[in-house]
């Protein structure tokens, strides 16, 4: 059977001169997150009685890693003091570390991350941080291949923004208890907006990440497995041409539909919510390669689909959602974003503005370095406007068609 471990840590630093408020609350909040999921074993921890050190926090942490087996659900948080400081190894883009703040002093996004490392194959790791500057504070990122286990870090603000706290508790962990209890099957990609939405700030933002981007697309917080599932030898893998089903809740509905198909392509169903209706569907090609459809109005239509590569990348993505509309979905059935990426290394965006099915902006990124836009202003299917430039942004090449057909008050 799998183990389910729970460590959730709140530091309010009493009698210091930066003292806080409800960050052991937080950590009330998040064990009772924990016990939700189901998770067995929660260990909250707080600083009410003695300071929490260094050691006390990082060999926690080490511990939960070191000792996982594949198929073990794994959730640790902290809320308390965050900040930034010079980085120490050149691995950060604006030159700075994040950091969390102990008794005796910070713990750095390079160390946690390097405790991450050793995570296997199979064990799932959830880490919550409700602090200032803490939106990267393990350094994950998709694809992270060095990482053989499944991790994903939801934290309360951006690096450069401060976390909000209150003697109930931070605005962030008590948005994400809210978000957890009110939608049950809401993916690791929508958690982060909703969070957003529900805690009444609009200067810290919730931001999420994974080291590979399918985790995006399962629920987050989802309950604890039944079984252990070791994926490098999986025993309810369904033989070719056959299929595996599994009602999740026992209510006589399949929430997970596994089908291999004859030629070894795999392709699996969710039912995230158990209303009857597929949320995501995972198709898994034999070249190693993975299409993610995810229908996130309950319409029966996928609202956006993605394809990643062999070794995680995306190559495509193309969403149900209007330009300029902050991501919610249209529901219309057009896709009116798309970006593909090819072998070769060109890109080919295509934009519907106004939902109405047609393409009005086309850029082809040649591998050549040239970029290549045409924009079909009457919509009519055909390019109006060419326009070319080259990597140093000046245009190379202006080509107005007669086809345009429409008044123009600024004319060359």
């Amino acid at each position: 059977m799998p183990n389910s471990v729970a460590i959730c840590f709140g530091l309010n630093y009493p009698g210091t001169s930066g003292s806080l408020e409800g960050c052991d609350m937080d950590a009330y909040t998040m064990s009772d997150v924990a016990a939700s999921m189901g998770i067995e074993d929660i260990n909250t921890v707080t600083d009410t009685d003695a300071p929490i050190t260094r050691e006390q926090v990082l060999g926690s942490l080490r511990e939960m890693v070191t000792s996982a087996q594949p198929g073990d659900t794994l959730l640790f948080s902290f809320a308390g003091h965050g900040g930034q400081t010079a980085d120490q190894n050149g691995d950060e883009g604006d030159g700075k570390d994040e950091f969390i703040q102990c008794s005796d002093g910070p713990i750095t996004d390079d160390e946690i991350r390097a405790i991450l490392a050793d995570l296997p194959e199979g064990a799932n790791m959830t880490m919550v941080c409700d602090s200032c500057r803490s939106g990267t504070i393990a350094d994950i990122d998709l694809g992270d291949s060095d990482i053989a286990g499944n991790v994903v870090v939801l934290s309360a603000t951006a690096p450069h923004e401060n976390s909000g706290d209150d003697p109930d508790g931070g605005l962030f962990s008590n948005a994400l208890a809210n978000v957890v209890a009110n939608n049950p099957g809401v993916t690791w990609a929508e958690v982060a907006e909703l969070i957003d939405a529900a805690d009444g700030s609009d200067t810290q933002t919730a931001n999420v990440s994974a080291n590979r981007p399918e985790l995006l697309y399962e629920p987050a917080f989802a309950p604890v497995a039944g079984e252990a599932r070791d994926e490098t030898e999986d025993e309810s893998a369904p033989a070719s041409g056959s299929m595996a089903t599994e009602d999740r809740d026992g209510d006589g509905r399949q929430e997970r539909i596994v089908e291999t198909l004859e030629d070894g392509t795999v392709v699996e169903r969710v039912d995230i919510d158990g209303d009857g209706v597929t949320d995501v569907t995972a198709t898994h090609y034999t070249d190693g390669t993975t299409m993610l459809e995810h229908d996130m109005n309950g319409d029966g239509y996928a609202d956006t689909v993605a394809m990643f590569s062999a070794e995680g990348s995306v190559t495509y993505v193309s969403t149900d959602a209007p330009v300029f509309s902050d991501g919610a979905v249209s529901g219309d059935g057009y896709h009116e974003t798309r970006l593909e990426t090819n072998l070769d290394g060109t890109q080919s965006i295509g934009i519907d503005y106004d939902g109405d099915g047609v393409l009005e902006t086309n850029a082809d990124t040649n591998h050549d370095g040239l970029i290549d836009g045409a924009m079909d202003v009457n919509q009519d299917g055909a390019s109006d406007l060419v326009l070319g430039t080259n990597l140093a942004g000046a245009v190379t090449d202006l080509a107005a068609i007669a086809d345009i057909n429409i008044g123009c008050d600024m004319c060359c």
